[in-house]
């Protein structure tokens, strides 16, 4: 079977849009049958509304420049299935996937025979291919971002070390509740106890969610934002960010990153007291000249993900629910207050493209709306609808690959892809492949 049959085959388990199929039964029984690698390392395990992904790849990096071998799993992909599992920062190969997958094939075929409802699903195989992966690469911690919710996510299997709650705000609703407590309930699912919990900027109603799930489970220590770590005096200019960090113990002046938008701060922050929190549980010296040097390369593709294509300033940002778009809205205006925007923009049909379009439609001059390249991409005619009631400038492209050459054959001095991460990952497929020069 070559790669590419693989991964066809792997879909078609969830579907057109990779459907995950919530509850731990599944993949509990596939972990056990491959001898739960999961427990070999230690696991640092991430969630949130927004903010995951980054904090993931930041703590990654972090540990990666301390001298630990780390695994990294996150989700969605971009361009190839194969970013979503890395060790030391490098994708796992399509033959290192390939032969993984065979290792845990007979387990899966096993698990078919009883029937649909015993069937492991597409993101519950590719979460314990990478368990296994992490497993046969001896990696010392394994940093894991949750692909849906928390309790019943298939990357729950975890003993995890450290907990990481990002953010909590309204997305998903119809699987994970439509208020921040229920919500917050879900997330809350990945806490263990004896380990560390790192809070984000949650507000307090959900939080209190949060922290009585922690005397429940019976959790190490609580750590907040803004009470046990924080920031000051953030500095914006693109790929050249700085912040000063109050931490745990640590006390940096003048931290630079690449990472863009006015949400990483926050991310940052956030990445820098799960570090301490890991460091100080195994008792581990960080070196703050490492940490510097790593943070000086973070970069977090996908959002505010500036780039330039012929001396055209380009920004790829997957806001795809409203505090992402709101805090999209306040990146632009700190980044490029003074210049004239353009965007294109794809909106996928689970996601509230009403407030979506009311709260960044003001921001752009000019917005071309286009179809997402997924079965889950919204009506992208009723998207056109909505963005016009805040926008005198906007035009409807269907065909995505038109739309972009459309939206660079406007004059203007900045240009956006914005409202999908499958948006965006189709946008870097076309770099990829050279079907844009």
């Amino acid at each position: 079977m070559e790669f590419v049959n693989l991964i066809d085959n792997l879909y078609e388990r969830g579907s057109a849009n990779f459907a995950i199929k919530l509850g731990l039964t599944r993949i509990e029984e596939l972990a056990e049958r491959i001898g739960n690698p999961q427990n070999s390392y230690k696991v640092i395990h991430i969630t949130g509304t927004n903010g995951k992904g980054s904090v993931t790849k930041a703590v990654s990096d972090i540990f990666i420049g301390q001298g630990l071998k780390v695994g990294t799993y996150i989700s969605p992909h971009l361009v190839s299935i194969t970013e979503r599992i890395k060790v030391n920062g490098k994708n796992i190969t399509e033959n290192e996937f390939m032969q993984t997958y065979l290792e845990i094939e007979s387990a899966i075929k096993e698990m078919d025979k009883k029937g649909k409802d015993f069937s492991p699903s597409f993101f519950e195989i590719i979460t314990a291919l990478a368990f296994k992966f992490f497993e046969k690469e001896k990696v010392d911690l394994a940093v894991l971002e949750v692909g849906l919710g928390g309790r019943l996510d298939a990357t729950n299997v975890v003993n995890s070390d450290v907990s990481v709650i990002t953010s909590i705000s309204k997305d998903h609703i119809k699987t994970l509740g439509d208020s921040e407590e229920k919500i917050a309930f879900e997330k809350a699912g990945i806490l263990k106890k004896d380990n560390f919990v790192i809070l984000g900027n949650i507000d307090q109603s959900p939080k209190n969610v949060i922290l009585e799930r922690s005397k429940e489970v019976g959790v190490n220590k609580v750590l907040e934002f803004n009470k046990d770590f924080y920031f000051e005096n953030p500095r914006y200019h693109i790929n050249e960010n700085l912040l000063d960090y109050k931490g745990i113990n640590l006390d940096l002046k003048d931290l630079q990153f690449k990472a863009n938008g006015t949400f990483q701060m926050q991310n940052v922050t956030i990445a820098l007291a799960t570090t301490e929190a890991f460091a100080e549980k195994y008792k581990i010296d960080l070196s703050v000249d490492k940490l510097r040097e790593t943070m000086k390369n973070f970069v977090w593709e996908g959002r505010f993900d500036y780039t330039e294509i012929n001396g055209k300033k380009l920004i790829l940002d997957g806001a795809h629910n409203v505090a992402a778009a709101e805090q999209l809205r306040t990146s632009v205006e700190v980044y490029c207050p003074n210049e004239s925007k353009t965007a294109m923009v794809g909106i996928l049909n689970d996601k509230d493209y009403i407030n979506i379009a009311k709260i960044i439609s003001p921001i752009f001059d000019k917005i071309i709306i286009t179809s997402v390249p997924s079965s889950r991409g919204k009506d992208p005619e009723a998207v056109f609808e909505e963005f016009k009631k805040w926008n005198n400038n906007v035009e409807f492209i269907p065909d995505t690959l038109e739309a972009f050459m459309k939206l660079f054959s406007e004059k203007s001095d900045v240009y956006f892809v914005t409202g999908s991460l499958y948006l965006v990952g189709k946008i870097k497929e076309f770099f990829s492949t050279n079907l844009i020069s």
